[in-house]
Parts: C-alpha cells; structure tokens; sequence
C-alpha cells in the first residue's frame, strides 16, 4: 500500500472503475465481489469511510463495518480517553472561577471539560479537539 494521498486516490479512481465495470456486468441485487471490498475497505483505512463510500457509491454503514474503522481518514478510531496537559490549556483567572467547555463534532462526539479555580483557553482546547481539521 502506498502511503501519500495521491497514491491512494489513484487506486481510488482504479476501483472505482473496477466496481463500474462489474456494476455493468453483474446479475441484478448480487453482492459485490471480496476482492472488490477488500480494495474499498483498505481505501477507506487510508483516505476515511465518508470519502471512499461516497466516491465509490456504496453504503457508508456497510464500507464503515467491514473497514472496522471510525470515520476519520488513516484509520484512526475516536478514542475512548484522552488526557490533555492543563498547563497548555489553562491561563490566569480570578481564584474563585470554575470554568467548564463543552465541545460537540459533526460525529456528535462530546468533550467536556472542567477546571476548578482556572480558566480555560477555548481555543487551545478547540484545535486539540479538532486535531487540526476545522
């Protein structure tokens, strides 16, 4: 597998040819072929379900289950904790001041935080979140 961007969306349009010509060839409501899928879901590892389903046209669910991934490109999966160094959050505040943020994605993936006698640098704590997509 080859690891930029533009090798992938190369292999990308390949299949995507490769999935039309057998659209174009297949009995009618049989399913699609494993090696078909097993292009799709190593695809969607790399470049994100949303994207590969899309461009592919098949089920995100389906291509989101099979790739065993979450939606975020490389494959990576929504963690379940993430500690985040409070020096690098917090700024000055009054001592009596309890601060608390929430943050939601378009996933609906939640983040709350509450601090107690600091204040909160939202949008350090926004670009964390984000992990640098905005």
């Amino acid at each position: 597998m080859e690891g930029n961007g533009v090798g992938a969306a190369v292999r990308l349009t390949q299949l995507r040819r490769r999935i039309e010509r057998w659209r174009g060839t297949r009995v009618k409501r049989s399913p699609m072929p494993p090696e078909l899928w097993s292009g799709a879901t190593e695809l969607a590892r790399e470049l994100g379900v949303s994207r590969v389903a899309r461009e592919l046209r098949v089920g995100y669910e389906s291509l989101k289950e099979r790739a065993g991934v979450g939606a975020e490109p490389g494959g990576r999966q929504a963690p379940a904790f993430v500690e985040l160094a409070g020096a690098s959050l917090v700024a000055a505040a009054p001592a009596a001041v309890r601060s608390e943020v929430q943050l939601a994605d378009a996933r609906g993936t939640t983040l709350v935080i509450r601090l107690a006698d600091q204040a909160v640098d939202v949008a350090a704590v926004l670009a964390l979140f984000c992990g640098g997509r905005r």
